[in-house]
């Protein structure tokens, strides 16, 4: 049986599974080259098609988590007793489903609509090789309180909803994210936590934490709307109503008040997950766009019972595709799990053929001080670039870090750069006890005077660790750059411009290549030079 998930939300994405096996994903903004893309054209889905050999005769059911007809683009139409559906967001809540019928193509599909934080845990608990799981989304809505946050309990095939904790904390990041001047919450969330480093907590927060804390949790008929309680939170803080301007990203006040916003955002999610502390077991999964935050995922890892914690790679909504698909293929259709390696769950885009790269010639250049693009294989399915689609540098010296940001990259000055380091060697230079192949922790530095240009002005950094089984051509570069350096880390950042998605084909890679300030690039192993 073949499942198609589709995502016709922001970061629009589609995914195919067979018998329950995942096999195929791509964010819709990789084809369309649209930065978060909202839906699914017909390209996204034939990209799918191409790679498998599978076409539309082939799929049996569609499996939809949001559907809006004007986001479309001419892809499919949803009916539901004789009646076409135009929005199918909030159609459908916990582990209830709309059954109606998809056209795609022009043929007629079985289509199963599920709710939003319900194909969040789908995607982390089904490809997180745990029995059983308690599952906990979280994200920013302004819609019912029921959409931000959501915990479900994980067990072999089913996945049931426990309760909804009504934290709203997500929207209150993303409120601070846009009034911080930095841009729109879900595009640049990740700008606050890099910010929040240069600050420090004001001291009203910290005076009165768990008065603050209890607030980020509202009630479903709450008489006080939680939007214009974080709007007037922003007033309270930062002592005015509008918004800061890009000039004042660099004051004090805009640091504090990221490091505010931070600090109130793990707290309350500590606080959350700590009240279901050895009421199912051990497993954690964790998904929703709040999760690619590293600090909180470090302190869940630090300061929790939950010792064994997953992550889908693709935490945001991207993500809800594939948790729609495996939902209907375990959940309804009653389909066998499948054990995934990292690997399996992150390499997801199209297969590439690929020569031998002299990797000692490409360590010797980054040695050098050259930053090197390195496209391989298939892309990432997520917002992290993971060794097939980075941009790789020397994290010893700490210029290679503005070089980064302001002639390659184009983004702010605060925002860090990301180490990759060989899985075995991982201890020696960084204080995590973990895997870490998604790049969804932070920790602290052993070194920092020897990878000045990995580590965040707090002493920390997010790391990717790598092995020989999860990236072959990746771990043979690192090893071979350790070799000349006897450091076994690298800078890895994404592969793409400042606010452009991260590059999909070869012919994207040339492009940019030829645009960018790069010194190199690898394309599935032959190498330009400038």
């Amino acid at each position: 049986m073949i499942v198609l998930g589709l995502n016709f939300a922001h970061d629009g994405s589609a995914c195919l599974v067979k018998d329950g096996k995942l096999l195929c994903a791509i964010s819709s903004e990789r084809v369309t080259r649209i930065k978060k893309f909202h839906g699914v054209t017909p390209e996204v889905i034939n990209y799918l098609f191409d790679e498998t050999g599978y076409g539309i005769n082939d799929v049996d059911a569609i499996a939809l988590s949001q559907y809006y007809l004007d986001r479309s683009n001419n892809t499919l139409k949803i009916f539901h007793e004789g009646k076409q559906i135009k929005d199918a967001i909030h159609a459908v809540f916990d582990n209830d489903y709309m059954k109606t019928e998809g056209l795609l193509f022009d043929k007629k599909i079985d289509t199963y609509i599920f709710s939003h934080h319900l194909c969040h845990c789908a995607s982390s608990f089904y490809t997180s090789n745990f029995d059983k799981a308690l599952c906990f989304s979280l994200d920013s809505s302004y819609g019912d309180i029921r959409s931000n946050s959501m915990y479900y309990f994980g067990n072999g095939k089913k996945l049931e909803v426990i309760e909804c904790p009504g934290l709203m904390i997500g929207v209150a990041y993303t409120i601070f994210t846009q009034n911080l001047g930095l841009g729109p919450g879900y595009l640049k969330a990740g700008s606050t936590m890099g910010l929040a480093a240069y600050g420090k907590p004001l001291p009203v927060l910290t005076k009165k934490l768990e008065e603050y804390i209890n607030k980020c949790f509202f009630e479903q008929f709450s008489k006080i709307d939680y939007r214009v309680y974080f709007k007037d939170l922003w007033k309270e803080w930062s002592g005015r109503e509008e918004k800061f301007d890009k000039s004042e990203i660099n004051s004090k006040l805009s640091m504090d008040l990221a490091a505010s916003i931070q600090l109130l955002f793990e707290e309350s999610i500590l606080k959350s997950i700590k009240s279901f502390d050895y009421k199912i077991n051990n497993n954690l999964c964790l998904s929703g766009g709040s999760f690619l935050n590293c600090n909180i995922n470090s302190r869940i890892i630090n300061e929790t019972n939950y010792k064994n914690v997953h992550h889908f790679p693709a935490c945001g909504d991207d993500g809800i595709a594939i948790g729609a698909a495996l939902y209907l293929s375990h959940n309804i259709f009653d389909q066998n799990r499948n054990n995934y390696s990292d690997k399996e769950i992150c390499y997801l885009g199209k297969k590439y053929n690929n020569i031998e790269v002299d990797y000692k010639y490409i360590a010797k250049l980054i040695s050098n001080n050259k930053i090197i693009g390195w496209f391989f294989g298939e892309s990432e399915f997520g917002p992290r670039a993971l060794g097939n689609r980075s941009i790789l540098a020397d994290p010893r010296n700490y210029h290679n870090r503005e070089l980064l940001n302001f002639y390659i990259k184009n983004r702010e000055w605060f925002r860090p750069f990301a180490p990759v380091v060989l899985e075995d060697e991982c201890d020696n230079w960084f204080d995590l006890n973990i895997k870490s192949p998604f790049m969804l922790y932070t920790c602290n530095v052993k070194n920092p005077n020897k990878i000045p240009a990995v580590t965040h002005v707090d002493n920390s950094a997010r790391v990717q660790t790598i092995n020989e089984n999860m990236n072959p051509q990746y771990f043979k570069l690192l090893t071979e750059f350790f070799k000349i350096t006897n450091v076994p880390v690298l800078i890895n950042t994404s592969l793409n411009g400042n606010g452009e998605p991260i590059l999909e084909t070869e012919e994207e890679a040339v492009e940019y290549f030829n645009n960018s300030n790069l010194d190199a690039i690898v394309i599935n192993g032959k190498i330009y030079e400038k």
